[in-house]
């Protein structure tokens, strides 16, 4: 994470990172509609709690210390609204935290603002009749994707360095993929989910941002085990940040899984990608 090394050599404040980030909103968000609520006055006072401990000497540093977050407004924060983008949830204000929002928040990520979702996160588009359309920073005509399209949308607009998400049938992959940013669904009982949600094998909170680094990252400060979810994971698994050679690995492969049509540009960058783990030794099937 750039941004961190630059606050430790202290080239950059969190304080500045969160004025640019507003001063872009301002500018973006109108006509994205990524963000729900905003809360700016709150993190700027925590960015600057932040940026007095990079100026102290030999100071503890959290993981995530001054980078900003936008949370989807799916999971619970103590004090905030959490909607599911629904009617019925648009007065719904928790009483506390999901687990995973409260690991990010205490790695010292400033939550500056929650972000767009479908209704109750049942589409691969963000819309709803609470809060209307979020669209493609690169193309205000297509859809960032859903249902954590809003998060993916900020990430692509420069309006926030880290999002979160969930996904059970592509709410983190799809976004990322329209909006050319980095997602990953982590695999089941990585991150301790939610009361019910946890049960639910094929529904998973995991991280978004524009670096496969920056991923990591956010992945290793929500992942581990936690008393709440009996179906997490021990002893706590971290995504490397190294990684040796691949050659000899044996990657298998379906365009279509026999079934499906497959966009002739998507059937291409299939083959690039097949063709980058060929000249990387691999055994491709």
């Amino acid at each position: 994470m750039q941004l961190l090394t630059l606050f430790k050599q202290r080239k950059l404040s969190p304080v500045e990172l969160l004025n640019a980030q507003i001063d872009r909103a301002w500018k973006a968000e109108p006509k994205i509609n990524a963000f729900t609520d905003t809360y700016y006055d709150q993190s700027l006072d925590m960015a600057r709690k932040s940026e007095a401990r990079y100026m102290r000497p030999k100071a503890r540093l959290r993981a995530l210390e001054g980078l900003t977050v936008a949370i989807k407004g799916e999971g619970a924060i103590k004090d905030q609204r959490s909607t599911s983008g629904s009617l019925l949830f648009r007065d719904n204000v928790a009483t506390e935290s999901d687990v995973f929002n409260e690991r990010i928040l205490k790695a010292g990520a400033i939550c500056h603002a929650r972000t767009a979702t479908p209704e109750f996160c049942c589409a691969a588009v963000t819309h709803s009749r609470l809060w209307g359309v979020t669209r493609n920073p690169w193309y205000l005509g297509y859809t960032p994707g859903g249902s954590s399209g809003g998060s993916a949308a900020a990430l692509a607009a420069g309006t926030t360095t880290l999002a979160n998400g969930s996904d059970i049938a592509g709410s983190i992959r799809i976004p990322a993929s329209c909006s050319g940013v980095v997602g990953f669904k982590p695999p089941y009982g990585r991150v301790p989910e939610s009361s019910g949600f946890n049960l639910d094998f094929y529904s998973h909170e995991g991280p978004l941002a524009r670096t496969v680094a920056d991923v990591v990252l956010l992945e290793n400060v929500m992942a581990g085990p936690h008393p709440s979810d009996i179906a997490s994971l021990k002893p706590k698994l971290k995504v490397p940040t190294s990684y040796g050679s691949i050659r000899g690995w044996r990657v298998a492969y379906s365009l279509d899984l026999g079934y499906f049509d497959v966009d002739d540009e998507v059937r291409k960058n299939t083959e690039s990608a097949l063709e980058v783990f060929k000249s990387m030794g691999c055994q491709v099937d």
